[in-house]
């Protein structure tokens, strides 16, 4: 094995590695190797970890025989692509290339070709099911240039071909895209190829394709208007055609060693081999003559069926037929034999010692093909950490039933009789459903639209609708619906909208304000996950909007909703040609001086205690400050004029005398900080050049709280904790000095600037003091040891974002840009209608309602703009900063991960099914998740006093190093308890004596069981049966070498 393949293997955990050996071991080496494996491990534990070891295993194996290396990574959508990208790259390929759809591959086949190692990917919703659509508007610029080059420019330069591939774009738009392709990518043999294909094959209409295309392009030639019905038809059609040769040429030219596919359980039915065209192209892939293939997925199979469940989603067939897609139909049919003796055995009563034999034939067959490891087996009652709780004041009030029988009301006028669960589910539905999500709504808009009598008699003086008036006055609004009022009361009667962000897990010294009070020092963020779309949208705005009429009122603030936003504080203005806010650029700016005589963790090393009493920390600073300022000159100490400037150009002054060689390498990237700002109304280029040229000769006399403020920007300012928290995971204090790492943490104190600029920070900076904006800046990171803050999080970023076998400076830019797309999420505005009955006529009026404190995820549209707005929400629930609450449907959101500060979960409808429970939840009960940090930081937070770069390596290692004898890395990576500590919290407000309270009763009874009955028929019949207590039943796939097996 090469020392980069060993140090890759390094990184993983024991178990990880255990099974990377495995799988390499069962795919490549072992003499009845297998073409097919799986690898099953339980939610969380790091699927795509156990991929990136493979994948390294993999290229050293092919390199050897002097092959190129070709892997491809299919995954269910784009946002699990974004984020396990980086973590695969086990090459530093210098791109690892995503091109979300087969049909797009043409653009990186040039490329596969020149590389010895190549990472394609690819979504395979869009990439198999091609359909007779014309497809995404780059997918039409591809197909004319690929055309282009088969046929020749002048045959494709007709402007009717450009208005036949035009599509649904604007004409415009479409030919600046047509201008802009990078016409070199292509690979002109595949084009030649692909026009050769497109002259051979037959059409839609049953004759030659080419003649098909180039009759219907023509009636394209002249075309004044929008193409008829029939034309548009035959055009989108003849796409689909098109789009189905290049995706079956794609696949001809890959040539893939090993074949990943994600999260598979999304797209099981292109495993069956049936004459369905997609399954057709997914099986040119997996059965490709020299391809290995890794399935990943804690629900390979329906894992559990309930007797109410749908037929087609029986699990025993599910099981059987994922089985023989991995061992063949022989293999699958002894584990089923062995099942059925185990079954009977049990059931008959026969001999046990049968039934024992059976049990492990069916693991042995199984380890051929696949394994799993569980995290619940590191704890001795099995329950990894999770712990059932209560939202408080979940309760029914008589406003809740007038609302119902409002809607109720509404859904008889409209002919929608069975509207309770929507009621249940969401507060003020009419008002907050998308107009075209449900049918109620959107024939209540119909009706609206009529008049109709039956709808105004039921409108007419009706209760619970969310009135306009009393929104726009920032009235206090019934939150409507008991399972809101549970997470009003949990979240915001606990006062979490006095946060900016999440408390620090190992703060360095006392927390101060409201970081200090004991029930936001535990608080986590929530995840919630419902079944009704409507739900995401109104947990997010009426949270939101709750939290920031709370913040308002406790400022004594008189506005009205819809009154413009404050002016951002924190600009960089110029006020009679000279720049006004050089405070602002002081917060930002990264102060080597400031930086090494500010760092409240040296001053607890240097004091032997974490947390250290506030008051200590900023006498130590102070005096080291103090020092730093004799030596500089005094300014004019005989002026009667006091110079405030010397807040902000004590900094300046203090790098350019005590660090010159640092500062001068520095000047050159500041220039550049000026020429990227966003802020129109600024001038920071103006700022910074005043700042640069600043001598303290032309200064007045010095403040007297000068040492005091400088203590302040040297212990808790943006850019100062910024450059410390980068330097800790780039190298150090070697790191701290280099220009790019400064640079970085100039964009990360941007990024800070932002949030503090954001209204309702502003306004819940204001409501606590009186004073100076950058100085109420300054208290508030102070009482919340932003240090502390960024310290955790970069940590987190440096494994999450697939950079810890970076070289440390390489690191700084990733993680830079991650923290920044965090911070620079904006409110998203959400349509909410005001719904009044006025002289008889109903009134249907749209407003905005904008969400920032609670956020909306998992949106059904895919288009690319959505997809980063998805990204951004998700980079910041994963951050220590607001959203604090983030409401989802299930769908699709298996494999993502919203663990690092939160370990929460709200169901706020249940799944129909114990694993959907658990996948749930396993969403925050991952690696390093933020209830592991918070119990490992108590037990063994001393260790951050250890002369070390990253404090929270040290404290890792302490946790590891105190494990019991024989314990798996799982603990205390992703399982680490102590009495009273930080649990994963399960919440399921299901309101007393209804049908979801039954419902939640039954999925906690089988939620353990499920797992000693997998492969069984009529699971639920056989748990009630058995009871829950035979562990014998129990299949361990739990690979060999791994210490629980």
């Amino acid at each position: 094995m090469t020392p980069e393949t060993e140090r890759m293997l390094a990184s993983l955990k024991d178990f990880q590695r255990a099974t990377v050996d495995h799988v390499f071991r069962r795919l490549w080496l072992d003499d009845d190797q297998v073409k097919r494996f799986l690898v099953a491990d339980e939610v969380g534990l790091g699927k795509t970890m156990v991929a990136r070891g493979v994948i390294a295993r993999t290229v050293e194996h092919v390199r050897t025989q002097g092959k190129r290396v070709d892997v491809v990574y299919i995954c269910s959508n784009a946002q699990i692509a974004r984020q396990n990208l980086s973590r695969l790259n086990v090459v530093n390929a210098s791109e690892m290339r995503h091109a979300d759809r087969l049909t797009l591959l043409p653009k990186v086949i040039r490329d596969l070709r020149e590389q010895d190692v190549n990472f394609v990917s690819f979504t395979p919703g869009t990439s198999f099911n091609v359909g007779s659509s014309g497809g995404k508007g780059e997918e039409r610029v591809l197909l004319y240039w690929m055309l282009a080059t088969a046929w020749g420019t002048d045959v494709l330069r007709p402007r009717r071909w450009t208005r036949f591939f035009q599509g649904g774009m604007k004409l415009e738009n479409f030919e600046r895209d047509l201008r802009w392709f990078d016409r070199s990518s292509l690979d002109p043999e595949f084009c030649r190829a692909f026009g050769e294909t497109v002259d051979a094959a037959d059409g839609p209409g049953g004759g030659p394709l080419r003649t098909e295309l180039e009759e219907c392009v023509q009636d394209f030639n002249y075309l004044r208007c929008d193409p008829s019905y029939a034309l548009s038809t035959r055009r989108y059609r003849l796409l689909g055609v098109l789009r189905r040769l290049v995706a079956r040429a794609a696949v001809e030219h890959l040539d893939p060693d090993l074949v990943i596919l994600d999260e598979f359980q999304r797209f099981k039915d292109l495993l069956d081999g049936s004459d369905d065209e997609g399954a057709q192209l997914a099986h040119a892939i997996f059965d490709h003559e020299d391809a290995k293939v890794l399935l990943l997925s804690a629900t390979p199979y329906k894992m559990y069926t309930l007797p109410d469940e749908p037929e087609g989603d029986d699990h025993y067939r599910d099981f059987v037929r994922t089985t023989t897609f991995l061992a063949g139909e022989e293999r699958a049919r002894v584990v089923e034999g062995a099942l059925r003796t185990m079954r009977e055995t049990l059931v008959a009563g026969g001999d046990i010692a049968r039934a024992r034999d059976a049990r492990d034939r069916v693991e042995h067959e199984l380890r051929r093909v696949m394994c799993r490891t569980e995290r619940l087996a590191s704890t001795p009652d099995r329950d990894g950490m999770l712990v059932e709780k209560s939202l408080p004041q979940v309760a029914l009030t008589a406003d809740d039933l007038r609302g119902w029988r409002t809607f109720d009301g509404v859904g008889r006028a409209v002919d929608r009789h069975d509207v309770l669960e929507y009621w249940r589910s969401s507060p003020y539905p009419l008002n907050l459903m998308d107009r075209n999500g449900y049918q109620v709504r959107a024939r209540f808009q119909a009706a609206a639209e009529r008049q109709e009598p039956s709808l105004v008699a039921a409108l007419d003086g009706a209760p619970g609708l969310l009135a306009w008036e009393d929104v726009r006055a920032y009235r206090r609004v019934d939150p409507g619906n008991a399972k809101l009022r549970g997470l009003f009361a949990d979240v915001l009667d606990r006062g979490a909208w006095r946060l900016a962000w999440l408390p620090p897990s190992l703060p360095y010294y006392e927390l101060a304000g409201a970081y200090a009070e004991p029930d936001l020092r535990s608080f986590t963020k929530r995840l919630v996950f419902s079944a009704w779309a409507v739900v995401p949208k109104a947990i997010a705005v009426l949270t939101s909007y709750e939290a920031e009429r709370r913040t308002l009122s406790a400022a004594g603030d008189q506005l009205a909703y819809d009154d413009r936003p404050v002016t951002p504080p924190l600009q960089f203005r110029v006020a009679g040609e000279r720049p006004a806010g050089m405070p602002a650029l002081a917060l930002l700016y990264p102060s080597l001086a400031l930086a090494r005589a500010g760092d409240p963790l040296e001053v607890a090393r240097a004091e032997g205690a974490v947390p250290l009493p506030v008051e200590r920390v900023r006498a130590v600073v102070a005096e080291r400050v103090r020092a730093l300022l004799g030596r500089l000159p005094e300014g004019e100490p005989t002026s009667e004029r006091v110079d405030q400037g010397w807040y902000w150009a004590a900094p300046f002054l203090l790098d350019e005398a005590l660090h010159g060689k640092d500062h001068a390498a520095l000047r050159a990237t500041m220039s550049r900080w000026g020429s990227v700002d966003e802020d129109h109304e600024s001038r920071l280029a103006a700022h910074l050049r005043l700042a640069l040229d600043v001598r303290a000769e032309d200064l007045g006399r010095r403040p007297d709280d000068l040492v005091d403020v400088l203590t302040s920007l040297a212990i808790a300012g943006p850019g100062v904790t910024s450059l410390r928290a980068l330097a800790r995971v780039a190298g150090g204090a070697a790191a701290i000095a280099d220009p790019v790492v400064r640079d970085r943490a100039f964009h990360v104190a941007q990024g800070l600037r932002s949030l503090f600029n954001k209204p309702e920070i502003v306004a819940l900076l204001r409501a606590t003091e009186d004073e100076t904006y950058w100085r109420t800046v300054l208290d508030h990171a102070t009482d919340g040891c932003l240090q502390a803050v960024l310290d955790e999080y970069v940590h987190v970023l440096v494994e999450s974002e697939g950079q810890q076998d970076a070289a440390p400076l390489d690191r700084v830019g990733v993680i830079a840009e991650t923290i920044a797309e965090a911070l620079s999420t904006r409110a998203a505005p959400h349509v909410v209608d005001d719904i009044q009955v006025v002289d008889g006529q109903v009134h249907v009026t749209d407003h905005r309602m904008s969400a920032h404190f609670a956020a909306r995820f998992g949106r059904a549209q895919t288009d690319e703009k959505t997809v980063m707005r998805e990204s951004t929400v998700r980079a910041a629930f994963n951050s220590p900063f607001r959203p604090f609450v983030l409401a989802s449907t299930s769908v699709g959101q298996e494999g993502l991960d919203f663990h690092t500060y939160s370990h929460a979960v709200v169901h706020w409808n249940l799944p129909g099914n114990p694993v959907d429970l658990e996948q749930r939840e396993g969403r925050v009960h991952r690696y390093k998740g933020h209830a592991v940090r918070k119990n490992v930081a108590v037990l063994h937070g001393e260790a951050a006093l250890e002369d070390r770069d990253d404090p929270w390596g040290a404290v890792f290692e302490a946790a590891h190093a105190a494990r019991g004898a024989g314990a798996s890395d799982i603990e205390p990576y992703w399982v680490c308890t102590r009495p009273g500590g930080a649990v994963i919290e399960r919440y399921v407000p299901a309101l007393p004596l209804s049908r979801e309270e039954q419902q939640r009763q039954r999925l906690l009874r089988t939620v353990g069981a499920y797992r000693m009955v997998i492969g069984q028929p009529r699971q639920d019949d056989l748990v009630r049966y058995v009871g829950e207590d035979v562990e014998w039943l129990r299949v361990d796939l739990t690979p060999p070498g791994h210490r629980f097996s």
